[in-house]
């Protein structure tokens, strides 16, 4: 009788920002399951300890590191220790984020520079960093952004606070996988667009009920991004709950 088989991202290193609950969540759990050591790493070391158990009795790997992804120190010593502790990382999920929705005039500008610096300026600092271990690891990593479908048209009735942080994610995500492709590099940078997910974010007492996505809905696209062959680079996926309608 032979084994069972291994999975497909079996000996590998993820790490998933805001994996505490929803999104981020379901892709620990789907990278886990597929065979990956995940990192997970969030604010709240609850929610944290409460998706490595569950990793755990699934019969997965993680450990959890807490921290603020908006302070510069924390992000260059969360991946100096994945270095000094697993000497590679094979991926990365930036799924940290805030969703503040309302008109102009209930949206000041300190909010707007609070959304940037976790939905935009984070993942950037944290693509820095993983794509140069990356790089001296010698792996063909993948990093993937979680955007939004609202990276390419924004909502009615909403200061714009939110889709221009994922706007700017989009265009920081396409310069940089340009400029991994023209440099021969293998490393994969994608760009994964939800549409409204029950995460908590999407306000569900509106009627008629929106359709939304599951969290786990999201986690399978990830993981079929980052199990896409080496030659494949898919560079952008948008998905939407069956029957919701964003064109």
């Amino acid at each position: 009788m032979t084994g069972p088989l291994a999975g497909p991202l079996e000996g590998r290193v993820a790490l998933v920002t805001g994996a505490g609950r929803g999104i981020g969540a379901s892709v620990a759990a789907a990278l886990a399951g597929a065979g990956a050591h995940v990192l997970l790493t969030a604010r709240s070391a609850g929610d944290l300890d409460q998706v490595r158990q569950r990793i755990a009795g699934a019969g997965g790997s993680a450990e959890t590191v807490l921290g603020d992804l908006t302070e510069d120190a924390f992000v260059v010593d969360l991946f100096a220790g994945v270095r000094e502790r697993h000497g590679r990382l094979d991926v990365l999920v930036n799924n940290a984020g805030v969703a503040p929705f309302g008109p102009i005039d209930e949206v000041p500008p300190g909010q707007l520079r609070a959304v940037l610096e976790l939905n935009t300026v984070a993942p950037y600092a944290c693509m820095r960093q993983a794509i140069a271990l990356m790089r001296s690891a010698g792996t063909a990593g993948v990093v993937v952004n979680v955007g939004s479908v609202e990276a390419h048209w924004t909502a009615q009735g909403e200061s714009g606070a939110y889709p221009a942080s994922k706007f700017a994610l989009r265009a920081l995500s396409l310069a940089v996988a340009k400029e991994l492709s023209l440099e021969g590099s293998p490393i994969r940078v994608c760009l994964v667009n939800p549409g409204g997910t029950d995460t908590g974010m999407v306000d569900t007492t509106v009627q008629p009920r929106p359709v939304l996505l599951d969290p786990d809905d999201v986690a399978r696209s990830v993981l079929h991004v980052v199990t896409a062959p080496p030659g494949s680079h898919v560079f952008e996926l948008g998905v939407v709950a069956t029957g919701r309608h964003y064109w």
